[in-house]
């Protein structure tokens, strides 16, 4: 055989060169070497015994934590597992979702009004990319990314950056991430409101809702006459109380955010007892058969099929106020408030503290409309 370094000739199976000394084969390790992953600590040799050691930041600070008096290296990484514990599994409530937990047992979030909390919720279940992140590796350019993606306007992603700043905000309370990780979250850019988001459907758009019903039976379609006939708001149909509709009386005893507005009578009107009746089997959540995510992707494809102006879905209330409005001097602004939940103005705040509109008068003025 040839020497692997001289290549001169020696006898085969030589472990040794004759001629260089080169050894010939190699030999295999009989002990493994024992280390940690990168980023879950280390083992070293201190005197006699072994010390676990694991280092990690806090508000930009390099902290070291060790424990000593192992026999081996092998029993001080073991060990590791303990120590990360101990800053990380107890104390810290790193990822999103378990600061989101300490959000929802602070006094702020209890005193926010159910209404509020639902939405807030919503925009939640839109982070459920980021549940399992830790919160400090949170980068601007993914969470602009994150709130640019969500479908709506500017609604949606103004609920999803608030959420993420009042989980931020209890991180940096708890002294789990620097003060400066809040000012991430508000240098996340939200569209502009849309001026028109507040505008009433032309009659020719709510044609082209009925037919869209008529020929389709989609119930977003379904949804938007409703509001366009009652004046509900979208998070009203959203927080409906099933019980509290009563079909052979035709009204909906519902209504959120204001003191005019809560539990309010609300006429069904003639045209859409039908429509309240086809939805009522499917609806999950309130009235409606799926979530604010489903809600808006659906109403995004009526807007697409049936033509009309890409208007948020609080237009239909505005429809139904400016509809009746049309109506004055007819109808009264009294009577219209109490339909849509509005409080009076000065001029006609009698009507707030003594004047009750019957059931009877809110369904004849509503089913004027055509």
């Amino acid at each position: 055989m040839l020497c692997l370094k001289c290549k001169k000739q020696i006898p085969d199976g030589s472990v040794f060169c004759m001629w260089c000394g080169k050894k010939q084969v190699s030999t295999p390790r009989t002990t493994k070497k024992t280390h940690a992953p990168n980023g879950h600590g280390t083992a070293y040799r201190r005197g006699r015994t072994y010390t676990a050691q694991y280092r990690f930041m806090r508000q930009g600070v390099m902290i070291s934590r060790t424990k000593g008096g192992f026999a081996t290296k092998l029993d001080a990484l073991n060990y590791l597992p303990q120590l990360r514990a101990a800053e990380t599994g107890g104390a810290a409530k790193r990822t999103v979702a378990q600061i989101f937990e300490l959000v929802q047992q602070s006094k702020k979030w209890q005193d926010i009004s159910p209404d509020k909390r639902s939405h807030y919720l919503t925009a939640y279940r839109r982070l459920e990319p980021l549940y399992d992140r830790d919160i400090s590796s949170l980068r601007y350019s993914e969470l602009q990314n994150l709130v640019d993606g969500i479908e709506g306007a500017f609604y949606p992603k103004r609920d999803v950056k608030t959420v993420l700043q009042k989980i931020v905000d209890m991180a940096v309370l708890e002294e789990i991430c620097p003060a400066s990780k809040a000012e991430v979250v508000r240098c996340i850019e939200l569209p502009s409101k849309s001026l028109t988001s507040k505008d009433a459907r032309t009659p020719e758009e709510m044609q082209a809702i009925w037919a869209d019903w008529n020929n389709t039976h989609e119930l977003i379609s379904g949804y938007a006459l409703i509001m366009a006939y009652t004046g509900m708001r979208t998070g009203e149909l959203f927080a409906q109380d099933l019980q509290k509709i009563d079909l052979s009386k035709q009204v909906i005893v519902g209504g959120i955010k204001t003191a005019a507005g809560i539990d309010r009578e609300i006429p069904i009107a003639d045209k859409i007892l039908p429509i309240v009746q086809a939805v009522l089997p499917s609806a999950r959540y309130g009235l409606v058969a799926y979530d604010e995510n489903a809600y808006y992707s659906a109403w995004a494809k009526m807007i697409q099929r049936t033509g009309i102006r890409p208007l948020g879905s609080y237009c239909q209330r505005h429809t139904c106020y400016t509809r009746l409005h049309e109506l004055v001097p007819a109808v009264s602004d009294v009577v219209i408030n109490a339909i849509v939940g509005h409080s009076n103005s000065k001029s006609s705040r009698l009507g707030n503290t003594y004047g009750h509109i019957s059931l009877a008068v809110k369904l004849a003025t509503i089913n004027r409309l055509t």
